[in-house]
Formats: C-alpha cells, sequence, structure tokens
C-alpha cells in the first residue's frame, strides 16, 4: 500500500492541501475556501475538512498517513486546543498534528531548520523558530492595532496624505491624482461612502501599494516618507524576532506580495542590511510544504527529500 502524507495552510485567503508520496512526488493539490481561527472554529473546520476531501478524491485515494495542519489566528495553545476539538477525528487520517501558520511558514521556508520568516501582504508578522524548538513572533495584530509596513498599512497612508494636501494641512504630492486613479474616482469626497459602506476595503486600499512605490521612485517626497516608514517598520519586525533567537544572523525569509514588487524589494534590503546586517532569501517551501514537515517530524517520520535538501 502506498504511503501518503499531506499538509494542510488554512489561511485566511484559501485553504491549502498538497498531498505526497513517500518519495516525495506530488499526488494531488488543491485550494479550498478560507479558514482562519478568527472567523470560527467551525466555520475554520469545515474549510479544512472539504479540502482535505477534494485533494484525497482528486489523488483517488482514501487513506492519509500523516498530516500537518497549519492555521491561520491560532497563535495561542488555547485556541489551538479548541481548534482540535472542532476538527475531530479526520476521515481518512491515520495521524494528524494542528500548530499555526507561523510555524510551517518557518519550516517551509528554512527546509525544516530554525530562522526567521517575514510575511508582507495586506498584513505584516515576523515569525522565528530558535533552535530549540521555541516559535517566537513579532507583529500581526491586524489592520486596526497594527500590521506596520503592510500593503494596507501603506496604501491607507498614501490615502491620509492626500487629504491632508487637499485640506491644506499636509505637503502637496503627486499621489494626489495617483490615488484617486487607482481608488476608480474622481474626487476625494467620494471616499467616506465607499469605505464606511464597506466596497473599498483593506485589499483594494493595499492594492495602491505599486503606484505609491513608483511615485516614491519618481521623487515625491511624500511617497517616498511613506515607503522609508514601512520598510523601517518591517525591519523593525525582523530585528526584534533576531534577537530572542538563540543563534547568531538568523536567516531571513521574506514572502507576500509586497516583495513582489522589485523596487520595494530592493528599498526593504538595503533597510534590513542597516538594521541587522541581515539579507533576505526567498522561501525555499511554500507554508503548506511546511506544513508536511510539521506532521511528518511530530509523529516521529523524517522527511529526507524536503529537510536539509540543497
Amino acid at each position: 500500500m502506498m504511503m501518503v502524507v499531506g499538509g494542510i495552510d488554512a489561511g485566511g485567503t484559501a485553504t491549502k492541501c498538497l498531498l505526497l508520496d513517500g518519495a516525495g512526488n506530488t499526488l494531488f493539490a488543491h485550494q479550498g475556501q478560507p479558514a482562519n481561527y478568527q472567523v470560527g472554529p467551525d466555520e475554520a473546520a469545515k474549510a479544512i475538512k472539504a479540502t482535505l476531501a477534494a485533494a484525497m478524491a482528486g489523488a483517488g485515494i482514501d487513506r492519509v498517513e500523516l498530516l500537518g495542519v497549519g492555521l491561520a489566528g491560532a497563535g495561542r495553545k488555547p485556541e489551538l486546543e479548541r481548534m482540535k476539538a472542532c476538527l475531530g477525528t479526520l476521515e481518512g487520517v491515520n495521524r494528524y498534528a494542528l500548530t499555526d501558520d507561523g510555524e510551517i511558514a518557518v519550516l517551509g521556508a528554512h527546509r525544516g531548520q530554525p530562522g526567521v520568516v517575514l510575511i508582507a501582504g495586506t498584513g505584516s508578522i515576523a515569525y522565528g523558530l530558535r533552535q530549540d524548538g521555541t516559535m517566537i513572533r513579532n507583529g500581526g495584530w491586524g489592520a486596526i492595532l497594527g500590521d506596520e509596513g503592510s500593503g494596507y498599512w501603506i496604501g491607507l497612508k498614501a490615502v491620509q496624505a492626500v487629504i491632508r494636501a487637499e485640506e491644506g494641512r499636509g505637503q502637496q504630492t503627486v499621489l494626489s491624482t495617483a490615488v484617486c486613479r487607482g481608488l476608480g474616482i474622481d474626487s476625494l469626497t467620494a471616499l467616506p461612502a465607499l469605505v464606511y459602506n464597506s466596497s473599498l476595503g483593506r485589499k483594494e486600499i493595499a492594492a495602491l501599494v505599486p503606484t505609491v512605490v513608483q511615485t516614491a521612485a519618481d521623487g515625491d517626497l511624500v511617497a517616498a516618507a511613506i515607503i522609508d516608514a514601512a520598510v523601517h517598520e518591517l525591519a523593525l519586525l525582523v530585528e526584534m524576532v533576531q534577537k530572542l533567537m538563540d543563534f547568531p544572523r538568523a536567516k531571513v525569509a521574506v514572502s507576500g506580495g509586497l516583495f513582489a514588487n522589485p523596487l520595494f524589494m530592493a528599498a526593504f534590503t538595503e533597510r534590513l542590511a542597516e538594521a541587522s546586517g541581515s539579507t533576505p532569501v526567498k522561501p525555499s517551501h511554500p507554508p503548506v510544504v511546511g506544513a508536511v514537515i510539521y506532521g511528518a517530524r511530530q509523529s516521529g517520520w523524517p522527511l529526507p527529500f524536503l529537510e536539509l535538501k540543497q
């Protein structure tokens, strides 16, 4: 009978499942509905089970030996215990292990080894996995309380700067035209209705990032100040995690939509080098592969085709 191992990355945007055979060959990968714990553990459990069932059906199998699950929004032990109670016994799975999405992000990024991961998209958070197995996190407080340096944070700062310029309380900026164009509005007076009727949310505001980055590169001082503040905040997240690591110069892997922008990546790389002497690297594997590593490791089963493979 073929041995099957799997991983699930249950996130706020989507739930991803990856199934591999014992040699590391992909049997099937499937993407399902979001499963963030903070939306509700029961709904998250339904999304995880549905995604797993679809992946197993796609692979043509009825049994998974080992499964690792990383869940967004459940970074504390009581939350994970409640989530495991909601999941119960997963049909067709012999053994599974549940953790938060930060641990699987680090394990995937660093091939199962300790290190640091900075994730910056709509939100922002940094994770560290120490050699003693302790997880560290900094940031990730959400749009209202934090997420400094994130795509939403940058977009919001740009909108606020435009409002201040319009009312004479801030410096004039090319962003005034660029932001209105990016939001598809003719005048700032249209903003309140869009925001408070929920038709203009975090995702749409974060989509202004390329406009802000390019405007900064073109020499606009207001846009440049926003980008400078953003890379400072992100480098600070990394620096605070690195201070708590139990080995020096931990590698820093970066992921998220912000780092897909070459101009932003260049600005962050420069600032990170100044702040901590580190150079950002691309993750070796996505978090869903980290979930495979986590599940196998918790069951005492090595995955030589993923861990330490260079």
